[in-house]
């Protein structure tokens, strides 16, 4: 019995072993190699590349987009702006391509600037995994902010006037 409870706990030794060496061989490939599994084909073997949109558009999320697109036109992709977006602090975070330097690079694009002047220069194309996050304006957090206090002090004198009530009986 126990040499059956032996050879079982070194075989599950030598197949974590060797699960754990599979994946940090793999792993240790993905740094090196890290580009050629972000490119996918679309229809008509067109080259897509998948990207994040974070924030302030009407359809947040990961996109598969055609290689060249645009900064413009992946929030057109994510249904536009919302209302209260910051379109003049708009980050671009690019994973860093290389192993050495892990640290992924935060580019902000003023694109209210490129719809003022039309300048297509200040407009990036993007690359795989890139994600852009759109914040809101500090006074769409402020009206929100003041939402949020308009109801707490409607709650507050809820809360009061049955307390009034209830004493008077």
């Amino acid at each position: 019995m126990t040499t059956n409870v032996r050879r079982i706990t070194i075989f599950l030794l030598i197949l974590f072993g060797t699960l754990l060496v599979t994946n940090q061989t793999i792993s240790c490939q993905e740094k090196e190699y890290p580009r050629g599994a972000q490119y996918y084909l679309g229809t008509d073997d067109q080259l897509l590349i998948k990207v994040n949109v974070w924030g302030f558009v009407a359809k947040p999320g990961q996109y598969l987009v055609p290689s060249g697109t645009d900064l413009i036109s992946l929030i057109s992709f994510a249904g536009g702006p919302r209302e209260g977006a910051r379109l003049d602090n708009i980050k671009l975070i690019r994973e860093s391509l290389s192993s050495k330097d892990s640290q992924n690079k935060i580019t902000k694009i003023n694109v209210q600037k490129y719809i003022k002047q039309g300048d297509k220069s200040i407009i990036p194309h993007l690359k795989p995994g890139d994600t852009i996050v759109i914040s809101g304006t500090k006074w769409y957090h402020l009206s929100k902010y003041l939402e949020f206090i308009s109801k707490f002090a409607m709650l507050v004198q809820i809360y009061a006037w049955i307390v009034y009530y209830s004493d008077r009986k």
